[in-house]
């Protein structure tokens, strides 16, 4: 209940909570309390104000003086000079408007601070990491966070450290989709285990870079790279959605791709050869897989087979 402050045995009684709203909104100590104690009342005389609102009766005058000015407060009178408050509705919209035009001075102003023609935004703000260690920790955390659903990508010697981490939130009924290299370290009861079997028995030197890609609830997220396979490096962020779509978009195309790969591995080895390098080798594709079009002659288009 919040603590009620009264002068006397007869005067209203003026609820803090209204007081300290309307500091917080810019009006003084002395004006919120002189505001407060007249609203609903009728006209009064400074020296009611002061009696009734603990204002110090020298310092009540000019109080309402400022308060006429700010629109919260009208003189009805000179002799004896009475006042009363403005209706609170009224006040707060003119309080709102006048936030509203301070607020759009101060774009205006900030978007003249920028050199013309620069053409330079707000960076994104992203947290970094730049060791196997710290990346596992920073995964861990995000995935603590996860309540609907996780993507994730990556080696299984890396996933193995963030077993504990899925299999919590596979407990509290997250949706998981791990896309995994090699064999998956680890069982899930709501998730799915995607395994990368399209590079399965090749050896080219980019297999032997490392990633963990992973993003939950389309709101935390961390994308991580060794391209030799042990010097890390890493972004993340707990809230950005740009990021989110990224890594979400990356491991879902893989999943789609290695699905297809499962249903059509005779196929496209023998189209794309092993590991699918093939796809990699665009003048073998317009010599070998595509036909020209009609619409080659007007557009460099190529149509498949």
């Amino acid at each position: 209940m919040a603590r009620q402050v009264s002068t006397s045995t007869n005067a209203p009684r003026l609820d803090t909570r209204v007081i300290n709203a309307l500091v917080e909104l810019g009006f003084s100590q002395y004006e919120a309390r002189t505001y407060a104690g007249l609203i609903g009342r009728e006209p009064m005389t400074g020296y009611a104000v002061a009696k009734e609102t603990s204002v110090p009766q020298p310092k009540v005058y000019e109080t309402l003086v400022r308060l006429v000015e700010r629109g919260a407060v009208v003189q009805i009178s000179n002799s004896p000079a009475k006042f009363i408050a403005v209706s609170p509705t009224r006040v707060l919209n003119e309080l709102e408007s006048v936030f509203r035009q301070r607020l759009a001075t101060v774009e205006l102003e900030i978007s003249r601070m920028r050199p013309a023609g620069d053409g330079l935004q707000t960076l994104r703000p992203f947290q970094e990491a730049t060791s196997w260690v710290e990346i596992a920790a920073a995964a861990r955390q995000l995935i603590a966070s996860a309540e609907e659903r996780v993507y994730v990508s990556g080696h299984s010697s890396h996933l193995e450290a963030l077993g504990d981490a899925l299999a919590d939130a596979d407990r509290r009924g997250a949706r998981i989709d791990v896309l995994c290299f090699g064999e998956p370290p680890f069982s899930l009861k709501n998730g799915t285990f995607i395994r990368h079997s399209s590079t399965d028995g090749t050896v080219y030197r980019h297999h032997q870079a490392r990633h963990l890609a992973l993003t939950c609830d389309m709101a935390g997220s961390l994308w991580a790279l060794a391209p030799e396979g042990n010097a890390w490096e890493a972004v993340f962020s707990t809230d950005d959605t740009l990021l989110a779509a990224l890594v979400k978009g990356f491991v879902r195309h893989d999943i789609f791709m290695q699905r297809t790969y499962h249903d059509f591995a005779d196929d496209m080895r023998a189209r794309y050869g092993a590991g699918l390098e093939g796809l990699f080798d665009w003048n073998a594709a317009r010599g070998q897989r595509y036909t020209d079009s009609p619409e080659a002659d007007q557009g460099g288009l190529r149509s498949l087979a």
